[in-house]
């Protein structure tokens, strides 16, 4: 999975089982193997903070007692200790502000009607959505010029069948403009197959234009809606995960559009609501700080900020505990969003590679290299080239054949180890020494340089 390995997760889901009853562990597996990102992602951050806050040490999950209605995702008693926490826990992306949904769907009929004039036409189209701003007696607008109820009518179908039709190669076809009711997009034909996940695109960032529509207030009203109770007098707090959403990513700063809002004014703005049904809001978001010259390089780690409703006083300490003892994000939310929608993490798709080290000494040589690779080369699913090219040795990129290299300098296998690669890797090192041997090099009067004299069998 992007976040957290597959070996991590399932390490959390074994530490979790005795707390999940056999309905709640169902779910959780169905969700994290769902091919889609808006059940994937959520399920692991669910299941990464719930395994959390057992680390901090007992938690109830779904609490029966709780409510006649929609329970609680956890309680827990250490989280804000000494008062007891009802907990939701929700992850947000960009997919609604960013209106994914409308203009993939959009992008989806009129590659079908391409498909309909030209088999396979239609996958390799490409879709850029316009957009239009300017300010209104109601204020600054900004929006994205795509239709929701988007048809494709007799007009755009021959109009796309005139250009698919069009002499010369397809790569050499001027760009088509569809503008069709509130709907305005340029299409271009691409020379490799587009995925649908990533076949439309739109200059208008994902920003909020109101402290009221948008995901994030959206999810803080359902989830105090859950945690409302009228016996419960604890602490109602919601746990936000970033999956792809700027709002959380960024929580300061707005692309600067004017009118635009921030995630920190759309969480103060809902908590500062009487009886808006929440405590504590906490956002936790891989983030990576830059280095010099704002060139990422540090390793990703969880950005956790807390937001109190106003008049209420919690002790911060058993949160802090909660993101010391998170595993390390593997990747920012709108990776692993992506990486999710291309299926990446599917346990019969290629590994994710560990990298190839090295050691050199007057003797001999070692080298580790990942032992998915290798098993995936001897597996079939892998080809030569790609072996190479996974390790790091293919020749077309200019690099040397570490082994040709050995073998050509008469070293031979002496040892071979697997080097495990823990809980938060899935993959192992296969760790290989090569040393000199007569078998590979020219024979010699006296010791070989290993120091080894060869021995003569007996006749």
């Amino acid at each position: 999975m992007p976040i957290f390995t597959r070996r991590r997760l399932q390490s959390m889901l074994n530490d979790l089982a005795p707390r999940l009853d056999a309905a709640k562990g169902k779910d959780l597996l169905q969700r994290l193997g769902n091919k889609r990102v808006e059940q994937a992602l959520p399920a692991e951050m669910e299941l990464g903070l719930l395994w959390g806050l057992l680390k901090l040490g007992d938690v109830e999950v779904e609490p029966a007692w709780f409510a006649l209605g929609s329970l609680p995702d956890a309680y827990s008693e250490l989280l804000f200790a000494p008062r007891p926490a009802a907990i939701e826990i929700a992850a947000i992306s960009d997919a609604s502000l960013a209106q994914e949904d409308e203009m993939r769907r959009t992008a989806s009929l009129l590659c079908e009607a391409a498909n309909r004039i030209r088999r396979g036409e239609g996958h390799h189209l490409h879709f850029h959505f316009g957009e239009e701003s300017g300010y209104t007696p109601q204020g600054y607008v900004r929006r994205r010029k795509v239709d929701p109820e988007f048809k494709v009518t007799d007009d755009v179908a021959a109009e796309l069948r005139t250009w698919i039709g069009s002499a010369g190669r397809a790569a050499q076809r001027a760009p088509l403009r569809v503008a069709a009711g509130k709907t305005d997009l340029v299409v271009t034909w691409r020379e490799h197959k587009q995925s649908r996940h990533s076949n439309f695109f739109s200059t208008m960032p994902a920003e909020a234009y109101s402290l009221t529509d948008n995901p994030v207030h959206s999810t803080l009203k359902a989830k105090a809606e859950q945690l409302r109770s009228a016996d419960f007098q604890g602490v109602r707090c919601a746990l936000l995960a970033d999956a792809g959403s700027r709002l959380l990513r960024h929580l300061n700063e707005s692309m600067r559009s004017p009118g635009a809002v921030t995630g920190r004014q759309i969480i103060d703005s809902f908590l500062a609501q009487p009886k808006c049904g929440l405590d504590v809001v906490c956002v936790f978001s891989p983030r990576r700080d830059p280095d010099f010259m704002s060139i990422s390089r540090k390793p990703l780690t969880w950005q956790v900020s807390a937001f109190v409703r106003p008049g209420v006083e919690v002790t911060m300490s058993g949160l802090e505990r909660l993101a010391s003892v998170l595993p390390r994000p593997r990747f920012e939310g709108y990776q692993a969003r992506s990486l999710q929608q291309q299926a990446a993490y599917a346990p019969d798709s290629r590994g994710w590679y560990v990298g190839t080290n090295i050691t050199s000494g007057r003797t001999k040589m070692t080298i580790s290299i990942s032992a998915r690779a290798l098993l995936e080369l001897l597996a079939g699913r892998l080809t030569q080239d790609h072996f190479q090219h996974a390790i790091g040795t293919d020749a077309s990129r200019g690099r040397a054949n570490l082994f040709k290299l050995c073998l050509d300098r008469g070293e031979v296998i002496s040892a071979v180890r697997l080097e495990p690669g823990g809980v938060d890797e899935d993959d192992d090192r296969f760790v290989i020494e090569f040393s000199k041997d007569p078998s590979a090099s020219a024979l010699s009067i006296g010791p070989t340089e290993s120091g080894a004299t060869p021995s003569t069998d007996a006749p």
